[in-house]
């Protein structure tokens, strides 16, 4: 298995979180298409025996998703099948998510599940996926325990217009992913068509067809193929439930009216690796991924069992098209994606401000990856996904920077903001800083393990990083107290990494930054005592307030005997 081979390099984050918790934050970061695997598991692995059967909890209010997992690590390779009652144990899980007493949800668990709920009583969660990772063969048996957790869940949601998803992840499942990371179009079969071609168009670099195919194929297409049609696509399908208003539609129209569905749909285009069309009885095409009309297909794919005979009336337009210039290839692809908004990174991975931030990392030795999730070029952790959020925050604006990473690519100002007219060793500051931030976080999550009797402050600091919010609010708190630390003005949106130090290993530079940080939280904890650090993050008056106390408690600590602690730090940036 080429994926168990690719964990197994991964020897930072196995020390870290051991092999067993290791394994499910890669397989979720690989799943979740999520760069930052340390970040993911410091953020979503739980703590302690009393994880009410959560092992790993993630919310991501910018898609709209909750995901729950349970984690199995066998150390045999002789055993046919994971427990199912590990699967099973999801039951408990998704009850204590939605309706379990916070006051009986341990500390670790209860801001995110409160979190987790406000989500969904604002309407603000579209799907809730329930996940059994592990590093077997999957089975019926876990098959039928997940199908019976999303009934159960489903039926909790019925007017909410939640999506539940209930998956099994084993090594057959987990080695198709990552290999699908490496090819645009997953699906490599031979697909025929039941209808003949009824236009052809050619050009250099690609040729296609125009066909008029049934609902009964393209039904029986998504039944037997599922998400993996949609590979080369920006978004797979996004569900038809009450919240999805045009796949409702859609779906709607395909039972109603099929003799009008034609007339009311726009098509689909797929994308393939070959066309055989020399039989002039039938066009057979080898590889497919659907790059625009999931919602159609999805829909089509979702119509009710009893009207399943509407579908052999129902005609769909559908564009075939065979490249053969791998550099047209992302511009068909973004191209076909622009009928609705894209919340994704990915339009902007060819963008000239991208293409030059990559050359200037370049020059400093540092890979910067232009892609999500497990690409080639993410080695050093840098990339247009990481950069993001954290810039922003440094910057001040840590309040969007929560609204989370596709917020940002969404809303162009705030791409602007981020990217626009910046040097390489700006972002590399904010980055470094953020991945210091993430191993301050985790030891202090480490610290009930390591002391038998915490200190507050200790108490305190596990408290503010359970906050989801409050990593972005401590970045711009360094950022704001910088001039205290350096001794030296600051223009936060241009402050840098000195070019002396931007060759040296990001280890280095984070590292660097590890004890001015905890210095920073030192002292925030010490001016906030016993206050609600949601009275900071959501009151600007209060947050500038804050900011210059903890710059005075730094600019003392330096006057007294700690300017050690930030002598690496102000060896190291330079204002532009």
């Amino acid at each position: 298995m080429q994926f168990i081979e690719k964990f197994k390099e991964s020897t930072s984050l196995i020390e870290k979180f051991k092999e067993d918790g290791a394994y499910l934050c890669w397989v979720m970061a690989l799943y979740l298409e999520r760069n930052d695997i340390i970040e993911l598991a410091t953020d979503g692995l739980t703590d302690g025996s009393n994880d009410k059967k959560i092992d790993f909890i993630d919310l991501d209010i910018s898609n709209g998703k909750i995901i729950l997992a349970q984690g199995y690590y066998s150390q045999s390779n002789n055993k046919d099948e994971a427990p199912a009652n590990k699967a099973s144990d999801l039951n408990t899980a998704a009850a204590w998510l939605i309706s379990g007493n916070l006051a009986d949800i341990p500390n670790n668990l209860r801001d995110i599940i409160k979190t987790c709920r406000e989500a969904i009583d604002n309407d603000d969660i579209d799907s809730i996926e329930i996940l059994y990772v592990h590093n077997l063969p999957e089975s019926d048996n876990c098959k039928k325990e997940l199908l019976t957790v999303a009934a159960h869940l489903s039926a909790l949601f019925e007017n909410k217009g939640i999506d539940i998803i209930g998956k099994e992840l084993g090594i057959s499942s987990i080695e198709a992913l990552y290999r699908s990371k490496k090819s645009q179009i997953v699906i490599k079969d031979k697909i025929e068509f039941d209808s003949k071609p009824v236009f052809r168009e050619t050009s250099d670099g690609w040729n296609a067809y125009l066909f008029s195919v049934s609902g009964d194929w393209l039904y029986n297409l998504y039944k037997r193929y599922g998400e993996d049609l949609f590979s080369a696509n920006y978004r797979g399908f996004l569900g038809s439930g009450k919240r999805k208003k045009i796949n409702n539609e859609i779906r709607q129209s395909a039972e109603a009216e099929p003799n009008n569905f034609w007339a009311y749909n726009n098509g689909i285009t797929i994308l393939t690796l070959d066309i055989d069309n020399q039989n002039e009885e039938k066009t057979t095409i080898i590889g497919a991924s659907i790059i625009n009309g999931a919602q159609t297909t999805g829909s089509i794919g979702s119509v009710d069992d009893n009207k399943l005979d509407n579908l052999k009336k129902i005609k769909i337009l559908c564009r075939v098209i065979k490249c053969s210039d791998v550099g047209l290839i992302p511009k068909i692809i973004k191209t076909n994606n622009t009928q609705n908004a894209i919340t994704s990174w990915d339009v902007y991975s060819n963008d000239t401000i991208q293409v030059s931030l990559k050359k200037k990392f370049d020059f400093y030795c540092k890979p910067y990856s232009l892609k999500r999730g497990f690409d080639d070029d993410y080695k050093s952790g840098l990339g247009i996904v990481t950069v993001a959020q954290p810039t922003l925050a440094f910057e001040g604006n840590y309040a969007e920077a929560n609204r989370g990473k596709n917020n940002i690519f969404i809303n162009k100002y705030l791409y602007k903001a981020v990217f626009e007219n910046k040097k390489a060793r700006h972002l590399l500051l904010t980055y470094t800083l953020s991945k210091a931030v993430d191993e301050i976080k985790y030891n202090v999550k480490q610290t009930p393990i390591i002391k038998q009797n915490p200190t507050e402050n200790d108490k305190k600091k596990l408290e503010l990083f359970r906050n989801l919010k409050f990593k972005m609010f401590f970045i711009s708190i360094i950022a704001d107290c910088l001039e205290s630390i350096i001794d030296s003005s600051v223009d936060k949106n241009h402050v840098a990494i000195s070019k002396d130090y931007a060759v040296k290993p990001i280890e280095e530079i984070i590292n660097n930054w590890i004890a001015p940080a905890n210095s920073v939280l030192t002292a925030l904890v010490g001016k906030i005592k016993d206050t609600d650090i949601n009275d900071y993050i959501n009151n600007k008056y209060k947050y500038y307030d804050l900011c210059k106390d903890v710059s005075s408690l730094i600019s003392m600590l330096k006057d007294t005997s700690g300017s050690k602690t930030f002598a690496s730090v102000k060896l190291m940036i330079r204002n532009g």
